[in-house]
This record gives C-alpha cells, structure tokens and sequence, in this order.
C-alpha cells in the first residue's frame, strides 16, 4: 500500500481523496482546492496543493503519482525514470467508466473495499433513477455557450434519466456552442446551467439576457432553468450521484 500519494490532476485528486486514509495522500492539485471546480476542496485544504512542476513533485518524495493521461508525458516520463511508480487515468465519459476508474484507484490505493461499497451506491442509485414519465429535452448551457452532445459525461446522466438531450441530436450543435437563437429554435423543456464564479466575466452575459427568462418550451410552458454545479460532472466520481439527484429532483418539482 504506497504511504506517499501526489495527485496531479482535479479528477484523481476527487477519486484519490473519496477512496485514500489520509495519511497516504501528501498532494493534491490546486485546482481540488477550488470550491465551484471541486467537490472535496475543503478536504483538499489539508493537504499540499501542487501545480504539477517536476522539481516540485520530486521534492515531496513520492512514492505513487496519480496523473491523467493528458498530464505531461515528459513530465512522467522523467518520474518513472526517477523510480517513482506513475498511474495514468484516462477520463470518464459514462458510469461504466466511472466504476472502471473507481476499480483502478482503489487498486492503485489498496483500497479496494472502499471502491467496491463506492461502485455498489453508484448501481443501486442509477438503477433506481426514474425516467421521466413524458419526454423532456434539455441543454446545458455553459458559460460562452459551450454545451456536451453524445459521448459525454453529462449527455450520459440525462440519458439515465429519460431526458432527451438536444444537443446530442441536433447536427448544428456539432461545434459544440449554443447561441441565443438556437436556444430560441429548439425551445427546450430546460435549461441546464452551472454554478458561477462570484467575479462578473463576459462569459456569464448571455445568462442575463431578456432571451434566457423569456423561452419557451415546444408545450408552451416555461422552460425550466436547473442549477446542476460543474464540480459534480466535470470528473466522473462517486460525487456525479449529485447531478443525478439535482435533476431528477427538478423534473419531480416540475411535476414531470
């Protein structure tokens, strides 16, 4: 079992800090720490936040790094010549995925118990999740007005939940940006947006437009604007449970 965890990258920061006794961990990245990007930044605070440089990551003479794929490869490249063991994890884009993930980290950890009990919740909760009764289309909407079609973390989650996501279906989206006036074309039932950093940004404008409280939806009814925070499905994790439960709550709220 390796006693001197660095973490580089926020996705295995989440996995490592749900699944790790804490003595193991020594370092987190310093995006853990960030409370809109992160589910376990007040547990990141305990610990060392690094930004991935390599003189620093040897300086805490580590003996597991976790680090995603994209990481630098020379980078960990030069760690493993160092004799320093390297775990590289890809990025998850459905719950099989995620499981997959949660698997090689309590590997990597010796924390398989944990993993297991993290997996059976991550099952018993997907299989309960009730799809709605009538179809519901939806689109997040992030800020600069990017969104996430097919193959996507969060295209999976509305799938789970019967919620037709028009982003996945509609070519025109393919660039993977939303303007006004599709929003006003496809009249969703809802609108999926993020939790927002407290400093005003040009990013966030369309969000204050008269269009967004004005829409829509194709029944005539008004289009229903859900708060599902970025931190919860940014990194798949035991933590994505949220953003199920968050919109499976609003289309209960909504009487779907």
């Amino acid at each position: 079992m390796p006693k001197r965890v660095v973490s580089l990258n926020l996705c295995t920061d989440i996995l490592a800090l749900s699944l790790t006794e804490p003595s193991q961990l020594i370092s987190v990245s310093h995006i853990a720490a960030d409370p809109v990007s992160s589910p376990v930044a007040e547990a990141a605070k305990n610990y060392h936040l690094n930004r991935s440089g390599l003189e620093e990551i040897l300086s805490l003479k580590p003996d597991l790094v976790l680090a995603s794929v994209y990481t630098a490869p020379h980078i960990l490249a030069a760690l493993e010549q160092a004799g320093i063991a390297v775990e590289r994890f890809g990025y998850a884009q459905n719950f099989a995925d995620i499981a997959q993930q949660i698997t090689q980290m309590g590997q990597a950890l010796g924390q398989q118990q944990k993993a297991e009990m993290q997996i059976g919740e991550i099952n018993r909760t997907i299989g309960a999740a009730k799809k709605t009764a009538q179809p519901v289309t939806a689109l997040l909407y992030e800020p600069n007005g990017y969104t996430s079609g097919a193959g996507t973390l969060a295209d999976e989650i509305m799938k789970q939940l019967g919620i037709i996501n028009l982003a996945a279906r509609d070519s025109r989206l393919a660039a993977g940006r939303v303007t006004l006036e599709d929003l006003i074309r496809l009249k969703p039932d809802m609108i999926i947006e993020p939790e927002f950093y407290e400093k005003p940004a040009l990013a966030y404008q369309n969000y204050r437009h008269p269009v967004m409280q004005a829409l829509v939806s194709e029944q005539g009814r008004k289009t229903q604007h859900v708060a599902v925070p970025g931190r919860y499905w940014s990194c798949g994790s035991i933590y994505t449970l949220e953003a199920v439960r968050i919109l499976q709550r609003a289309r209960q709220e909504s009487g779907e």
